[in-house]
């Protein structure tokens, strides 16, 4: 059962400090619980929203903005998918400049009282291509399928880009109602890097999304402890086949989150890991591996690119490796090195507004205090035990062979 804690405001703001900065960065996004009826709809809604009927008008307005960048897209994050506009201009420009070009990308639309029926079908063509093409990347593809039967039963396992299939049932109508929903209803959230005396402007946004919003827990997706992993074939013509594990992790708090982190990093994230050194240098048995996180979700993959008939022996080493790991656990000096490694990456997150804002969006949809401190002292305050601990948690839940030809890896 859920159970309500408190009332949040609909629309939140969230300011960061970007004096340093030569521009100002406004973000503002919509949350959207990830389900399989509505994805497609809202990838196609950043099409929409980013071209429509006259894609040509809005990047006059932003040229007109000292060359402004802006954006229409969807990002998922976790079991979310963000409906997301974002635009960056140089401090030159006028604020109430700029929030009027937010503004109107966003709620202008509406306006109208529908979606161009051309236009739309126009953007569905377009998608349409766009979601075949991902086929054509093996690495993309197969990533993707891994995930999808890892996470099978989860809003995880679903695809933020949208299906093909799904795009017949959408027309110009329940599109436009589809939009009217959420600009009506979900939550949002607008996150601005700039000069602090900006601040008042920027709150000023709040009063086109009224409403409070009630905050819950959420309700765990148990999983059974026994089940077995599932091996999972399919085929494809290319030369190269892709082999990927993928585990089940322990992020219930902020301190094994950041083992998890450290886990990954020791494990297959750079060159100097486990798997690459192992695998790759010693053994001659791929083209290139490593382990790999998604943001917000409590899995952690191994991607390989090896060649059909080292399938086996290269997932049987995978597992070795993970396994030697638990035994013998990690060096004080390996340990360290993981920790500067990741230490350095979000360090540089004062050198980008982009990094900062995504950084702390993370962070918001987590319900988290807004703190890269908070965060890096996790980090440094992990030790080899909560490696290991981290390790031992791993759950292996799907092989997934991306192959050639036909062969038999599930067996034996």
């Amino acid at each position: 059962m859920t159970t309500l804690e408190r009332y949040l405001p609909r629309c939140r703001i969230f300011l960061l400090d970007g004096q340093k900065f030569r521009t100002n960065l406004l973000v503002l996004f919509f949350e959207l619980p990830l389900r399989r009826e509505t994805a497609t709809k809202t990838a196609l809604l950043a099409e929409i929203l980013k071209r429509g009927e006259e894609p040509a008008k809005p990047a006059r307005q932003a040229e007109e903005l000292y060359g402004a960048l802006w954006d229409v897209s969807v990002v998922k994050k976790g079991d979310r998918q963000l409906l997301l506009f974002s635009l960056e201009t140089l401090k030159a420009v006028e604020m109430e400049d700029a929030l009027s070009f937010l503004r109107e990308r966003a709620l202008r639309p509406l306006e109208k009282g529908s979606f161009n029926e051309k236009a739309v079908e126009r953007q569905k063509a377009i998608l349409k291509r766009k979601l075949d093409s991902l086929r054509d990347d093996k690495k993309t593809f197969a990533r993707r399928r891994a995930l999808e039967e890892t996470a099978e039963g989860a809003a995880f396992a679903i695809s933020g880009d949208g299906y093909v299939e799904d795009l017949d049932e959408i027309n110009a109508k329940n599109l436009f109602t589809w939009y009217q929903d959420i600009v009506e209803k979900e939550e949002v959230k607008i996150f601005f890097c700039g000069e602090k005396e900006e601040k008042p402007k920027v709150l000023s946004l709040r009063r086109y999304f009224q409403g409070r919003v009630a905050v819950t827990e959420k309700e765990e997706q148990e999983s059974d402890k026994h089940e077995s992993p599932r091996f999972i074939q399919e085929h494809t013509d290319a030369e190269q086949a892709r082999l990927l594990l993928g585990f089940q992790a322990d992020v219930e708090n902020s301190r094994r989150q950041a083992a998890l982190l450290l886990l990954n990093q020791l494990l297959g994230g750079d060159p100097d890991s486990v798997l690459f050194q192992q695998i790759r240098e010693e053994q001659g048995l791929c083209y290139d591996i490593k382990s790999y996180r998604y943001p917000l979700s409590p899995y952690l993959f191994v991607q390989a690119g090896i060649k059909e008939e080292d399938a086996k022996e290269t997932g049987k080493l995978i597992l070795k490796c993970l396994e030697k790991l638990k035994k013998e656990g990690v060096s004080p000096e390996k340990l360290q090195q993981a920790k500067e490694s990741i230490l350095r990456d979000y360090d540089g997150l004062a050198d980008s507004p982009w990094a900062m804002v995504d950084f702390f969006a993370e962070q918001a949809l987590q319900g988290k205090k807004l703190s890269t401190e908070r965060f890096l002292r996790y980090i440094e305050k992990t030790e080899a035990e909560d490696i290991i601990r981290a390790a031992h948690h791993l759950k292996l839940k799907t092989v997934y062979l991306l192959s050639g030809k036909e062969g038999n890896y599930g067996e034996n």
